[in-house]
Protein backbone atom coordinates (compact mmCIF):
# COMPACT_ATOMS: atom_id res chain seq x y z
CA UNK A 1 0.00 0.00 0.00
CA UNK A 2 2.75 2.48 0.85
CA UNK A 3 5.00 1.74 -2.34
CA UNK A 4 1.63 2.11 -4.57
CA UNK A 5 0.83 6.08 -2.99
CA UNK A 6 4.68 6.28 -3.31
CA UNK A 7 3.88 5.79 -7.06
CA UNK A 8 0.97 7.76 -6.86
CA UNK A 9 2.49 10.97 -5.10
CA UNK A 10 5.63 10.52 -7.93
CA UNK A 11 3.10 10.17 -10.80
CA UNK A 12 1.87 14.36 -9.28
CA UNK A 13 4.93 15.55 -9.22
CA UNK A 14 5.87 14.06 -12.72
CA UNK A 15 2.56 15.08 -14.40
CA UNK A 16 3.23 18.81 -12.78
CA UNK A 17 6.98 19.27 -14.15
CA UNK A 18 5.76 18.09 -17.71
CA UNK A 19 2.73 20.54 -17.38
CA UNK A 20 5.35 23.12 -16.70
CA UNK A 21 7.99 22.14 -19.31
CA UNK A 22 6.35 20.25 -21.53
CA UNK A 23 2.92 22.31 -21.58
CA UNK A 24 4.79 25.45 -22.23
CA UNK A 25 6.08 24.39 -25.24
CA UNK A 26 3.95 22.19 -26.61
CA UNK A 27 2.15 19.77 -24.88
CA UNK A 28 2.50 17.40 -21.71
CA UNK A 29 1.89 13.84 -21.92
CA UNK A 30 -1.29 12.96 -19.48
CA UNK A 31 0.77 10.16 -17.28
CA UNK A 32 -1.58 10.46 -14.43
CA UNK A 33 -4.60 8.67 -15.84
CA UNK A 34 -2.13 5.94 -17.03
CA UNK A 35 -0.90 5.75 -13.39
CA UNK A 36 -4.46 5.10 -12.33
CA UNK A 37 -5.69 3.19 -14.69
CA UNK A 38 -2.76 0.88 -14.09
CA UNK A 39 -3.19 0.71 -10.35
CA UNK A 40 -7.03 0.38 -9.76
CA UNK A 41 -7.05 -2.96 -12.98
CA UNK A 42 -3.67 -4.52 -11.07
CA UNK A 43 -4.69 -3.34 -7.40
CA UNK A 44 -7.77 -2.58 -5.36
CA UNK A 45 -10.65 -0.15 -7.40
CA UNK A 46 -10.35 2.06 -4.32
CA UNK A 47 -7.20 4.02 -6.10
CA UNK A 48 -9.63 4.69 -8.98
CA UNK A 49 -11.81 6.56 -6.52
CA UNK A 50 -9.59 7.81 -4.15
CA UNK A 51 -6.37 8.16 -5.83
CA UNK A 52 -7.95 10.25 -8.92
CA UNK A 53 -9.47 12.58 -5.84
CA UNK A 54 -6.62 13.07 -4.13
CA UNK A 55 -3.80 13.36 -7.03
CA UNK A 56 -6.53 15.95 -8.92
CA UNK A 57 -6.81 17.88 -5.22
CA UNK A 58 -2.99 18.02 -4.97
CA UNK A 59 -2.49 18.50 -9.02
CA UNK A 60 -5.05 21.81 -8.72
CA UNK A 61 -3.13 22.83 -5.95
CA UNK A 62 0.48 22.83 -7.80
CA UNK A 63 -0.94 24.20 -11.25
CA UNK A 64 -3.25 27.30 -9.78
CA UNK A 65 -6.40 25.45 -11.17
CA UNK A 66 -10.01 26.19 -9.65
CA UNK A 67 -9.57 23.51 -6.74
CA UNK A 68 -11.35 19.95 -7.77
CA UNK A 69 -11.28 20.95 -11.34
CA UNK A 70 -8.64 18.14 -11.74
CA UNK A 71 -10.22 15.62 -9.40
CA UNK A 72 -14.02 15.80 -11.53
CA UNK A 73 -12.44 15.27 -14.65
CA UNK A 74 -9.77 11.99 -13.46
CA UNK A 75 -12.82 10.84 -11.82
CA UNK A 76 -14.95 10.93 -14.86
CA UNK A 77 -12.27 10.00 -17.06
CA UNK A 78 -11.67 6.91 -15.06
CA UNK A 79 -15.30 5.86 -14.81
CA UNK A 80 -15.80 6.03 -19.02
CA UNK A 81 -12.49 3.32 -18.52
CA UNK A 82 -14.48 1.76 -15.79
CA UNK A 83 -17.30 1.77 -18.54
CA UNK A 84 -15.45 0.21 -21.13
CA UNK A 85 -13.69 -2.22 -19.32
CA UNK A 86 -17.29 -3.73 -18.08
CA UNK A 87 -18.29 -3.79 -22.04
CA UNK A 88 -14.91 -5.49 -22.63
CA UNK A 89 -13.71 -8.56 -22.03
CA UNK A 90 -9.44 -7.90 -22.55
CA UNK A 91 -6.35 -8.57 -20.87
CA UNK A 92 -2.85 -7.37 -20.91
CA UNK A 93 -1.00 -4.15 -22.43
CA UNK A 94 -3.12 -3.11 -25.26
CA UNK A 95 -6.35 -3.64 -22.68
CA UNK A 96 -4.70 -1.18 -20.12
CA UNK A 97 -3.80 1.24 -22.77
CA UNK A 98 -7.38 1.55 -24.73
CA UNK A 99 -8.02 2.19 -20.97
CA UNK A 100 -5.92 4.82 -20.92
CA UNK A 101 -6.86 6.69 -24.10
CA UNK A 102 -10.48 6.70 -22.89
CA UNK A 103 -9.50 7.95 -19.61
CA UNK A 104 -7.32 10.68 -20.97
CA UNK A 105 -9.80 11.99 -23.63
CA UNK A 106 -12.51 12.28 -21.24
CA UNK A 107 -10.87 13.64 -18.22
CA UNK A 108 -9.33 16.17 -20.58
CA UNK A 109 -12.63 17.10 -22.09
CA UNK A 110 -14.56 17.45 -18.35
CA UNK A 111 -11.33 19.52 -17.29
CA UNK A 112 -11.59 21.84 -20.27
CA UNK A 113 -15.31 21.86 -19.56
CA UNK A 114 -15.20 23.39 -15.78
CA UNK A 115 -11.34 24.65 -15.44
CA UNK A 116 -12.74 27.39 -17.86
CA UNK A 117 -14.18 30.63 -17.21
CA UNK A 118 -16.73 31.18 -18.22
CA UNK A 119 -18.11 27.65 -18.24
CA UNK A 120 -17.22 26.15 -21.48
CA UNK A 121 -15.32 28.60 -23.14
CA UNK A 122 -12.09 26.38 -23.40
CA UNK A 123 -14.07 24.47 -26.40
CA UNK A 124 -11.65 25.69 -28.94
CA UNK A 125 -8.72 25.04 -31.00
CA UNK A 126 -7.10 24.27 -27.88
CA UNK A 127 -9.12 20.79 -27.95
CA UNK A 128 -7.32 19.38 -30.39
CA UNK A 129 -4.36 19.69 -28.31
CA UNK A 130 -6.11 16.57 -27.06
CA UNK A 131 -4.88 14.52 -29.85
CA UNK A 132 -1.33 14.94 -29.59
CA UNK A 133 -1.27 14.97 -25.61
CA UNK A 134 -3.19 11.06 -25.89
CA UNK A 135 -0.49 10.08 -28.24
CA UNK A 136 1.83 10.93 -25.96
CA UNK A 137 0.42 9.03 -23.32
CA UNK A 138 0.40 5.85 -25.03
CA UNK A 139 3.61 6.38 -26.37
CA UNK A 140 4.73 6.59 -22.50
CA UNK A 141 2.13 3.91 -21.51
CA UNK A 142 3.60 1.32 -23.87
CA UNK A 143 7.28 2.29 -23.08
CA UNK A 144 6.41 1.70 -18.98
CA UNK A 145 4.50 -1.14 -19.56
CA UNK A 146 7.38 -2.79 -21.41
CA UNK A 147 9.53 -2.16 -18.94
CA UNK A 148 7.70 -3.49 -16.56
CA UNK A 149 7.07 -6.83 -18.16
CA UNK A 150 10.92 -7.17 -19.31
CA UNK A 151 11.66 -6.49 -15.32
CA UNK A 152 8.72 -9.23 -14.17
CA UNK A 153 10.53 -11.72 -17.01
CA UNK A 154 13.90 -10.87 -15.31
CA UNK A 155 12.77 -11.26 -12.43
CA UNK A 156 11.13 -14.38 -13.15
CA UNK A 157 14.17 -16.46 -15.19
CA UNK A 158 16.72 -15.63 -12.13
CA UNK A 159 13.98 -17.16 -9.33
CA UNK A 160 13.71 -20.25 -11.46
CA UNK A 161 16.76 -20.36 -13.52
Amino acid sequence: MQARLFVLAIAVIIQFLLELVAGRVFVAPSILPFVLVYLSENYEKVWAIEGAFWSGICLDLLMHQPPGSSSIALLAGLYAAKAFSKLSSGEGKSYLLSMTVIAVLVSDMVFILVATRPLGSGFSSALLLVVPRVVLTVIIGTLLLTVTEWKSNMRSRKVTG
